[in-house]
């Protein structure tokens, strides 16, 4: 076979997908950048944001954890003290700890005019008396009852101050 004189081929042209001159390099560049500042701009509209699954999705709370307490009574009201002469006496107890332990409990569920009367020696009394508030009669029955109806309570009675 005689040797063939070398033939020089034609370059072979590039798919259309693929930037073959420095124009379609620099167009393709400009499409893409353009196709990101777009989706940047539909996403910010939309209000997406790391770590929400859905834009539409309205918050949702948690609700708080059920518990066993009794409700909580609100801060006392402003007493006329002109004739506040009653408190209601919660309970006797053998030791001033018990005594401040109820006091602090007192406190807690709203009753913030909790106090203790420490046993007397000339009256023979041998017990610490907790009690709630200074009131006149009509107030110091209606917190007698609710201590004894809604924090338990049951042996809070008025007594005079």
């Amino acid at each position: 076979m005689p040797a063939s004189p070398s033939v020089s081929r034609p370059p072979k042209p590039s798919p259309d997908w693929l930037p073959a001159t420095p124009r379609r390099r620099v167009g393709a560049l400009v499409g893409g950048y353009v196709v990101w500042v777009l989706s940047c701009a539909v996403f910010f509209a939309l209000g997406v944001n790391v770590g929400k699954l859905s834009p539409f999705a309205p918050a949702t709370r948690r609700p708080p954890p059920v518990t066993d307490t009794p409700p909580e009574r609100p801060p006392e009201r402003a007493i006329d003290l002109s004739d506040a002469r009653y408190a209601v006496q919660v309970a006797a107890v053998a030791t001033a700890d018990e005594a401040n332990r109820l006091v602090a409990e007192l406190n807690r569920k709203g009753f913030t005019s909790a106090f203790v009367t420490r046993p007397a020696a000339e009256t023979g009394n041998e017990l610490y008396l907790v009690k709630v508030g200074l009131y006149n009669l009509t107030t110091a029955n209606q917190v007698s009852e609710e201590l004894r109806r809604d924090f338990g309570f049951r042996a809070a009675r008025v007594v005079p101050n």
